[in-house]
C-alpha cells in the first residue's frame, strides 16, 4: 500500500474513514446521506460561500486521494516553531483561496467513544453527536498545525479551516481542510476535543491571511480556544503531533 513520505511507521493510514461499531442507524444514515440541494464544484473549489448547502466533492479530486498529492508531511526545523522536531503539513502545490486541501480521516465515533487523551478528535457534527479521531490512524489530514505561535504567520492568523463535505469517493460527509478565502466546506469542528463539550460548532467560519496558500507553506489552522484551555489545564504543550 502506498503511504505518503515520513508517515509514522507504527501509525495505521486510512485510505478511508473508518467507522466506530458504537456509531447507530441513524448516525450512519446521517453520514451517508448525500445533500438533496448541493453544488458540485469544479477542480478549485472556489467562491463556495459559507452559507452554502454542502460542498459535494467529486470522487476524481485529488484531494480526497491517499495519498494526496496537494500536500507533504515534513519535519518542523524552525527553533521558534512550537512544534519544532515534530512534523506539519506543507503544500506540494499554489493553493487558491477557499480550495479544498485535504480529506481528514480517522476513526468516526459517537460522544460516548471519546477519548480524553486524543489531540486529534474533531467534531465532524455535534448536532448528530459524530466526531472523527486521527489518534490512533489516519491520514495526511491529522499532521495540520495549530497557527498560533508560528513565525511569519500573515497577521498571525491560519491560512486553512476544518468545513465538512459530502465525498464521493466514500459516499459520505467527512471533515475536510479548506484554505481560508472564497468560502469552502459546510459547518465543521474546531479541533476541541470532543470530549470537552466545546467547539464542534456548526458554524465554525473564521478567515484567516489574505487567502491562499504558496507552494511550501505551511498549512495551519486554529483548533479552538477550547482546545488550549484543556491543554493548559492538564498541563501539556498542545502541539499538534507527538510523532
Amino acid at each position: 500500500m502506498s503511504i505518503p513520505k515520513n508517515w509514522p511507521p507504527s501509525l495505521p493510514y486510512f485510505k478511508a474513514p473508518q467507522h466506530g461499531k458504537d456509531l447507530t442507524p441513524a448516525q450512519l444514515q446521517f453520514l451517508r446521506t448525500r445533500p438533496v440541494i448541493a453544488t458540485t464544484h469544479s477542480s478549485q473549489f472556489q467562491d463556495n460561500d459559507n452559507d452554502d448547502p454542502l460542498p459535494i466533492i467529486p470522487a476524481s479530486h485529488p484531494a480526497t486521494s491517499t495519498p494526496c498529492p496537494l500536500v507533504k508531511i515534513l519535519p518542523i526545523s524552525d527553533p521558534a516553531h512550537p512544534a519544532h522536531g515534530q512534523f506539519g503539513l506543507f503544500a506540494a502545490t499554489d493553493i487558491t483561496p477557499g480550495a479544498l486541501i485535504v480529506a481528514y480521516l480517522g476513526r468516526l465515533h459517537g460522544r460516548g467513544a471519546t477519548s480524553e487523551e486524543s489531540d486529534y478528535d474533531i467534531w465532524l457534527e455535534r448536532e448528530a453527536d459524530v466526531a472523527v479521531d486521527a489518534a490512533r490512524g489516519g491520514n495526511e489530514g491529522r499532521f495540520v498545525n495549530d497557527y498560533r505561535g508560528v513565525p511569519k504567520m500573515v497577521k498571525g492568523r491560519p491560512n486553512a479551516r476544518f468545513g465538512n463535505a459530502f465525498c464521493e469517493r466514500w459516499g459520505e460527509v467527512c471533515v475536510c481542510v479548506w484554505a481560508v478565502g472564497g468560502g469552502g466546506g459546510g459547518g465543521g469542528g474546531m479541533r476541541d476535543n470532543a470530549s470537552a463539550g466545546g467547539g464542534g460548532k456548526k458554524k465554525n467560519k473564521k478567515k484567516g491571511g489574505e487567502g491562499g496558500i504558496r507552494k511550501g507553506e505551511e498549512i495551519l489552522v486554529s483548533y479552538g480556544k477550547g482546545f488550549w484551555e484543556e491543554r493548559r489545564r492538564e498541563g501539556g504543550d498542545g502541539c499538534a503531533d507527538d510523532e
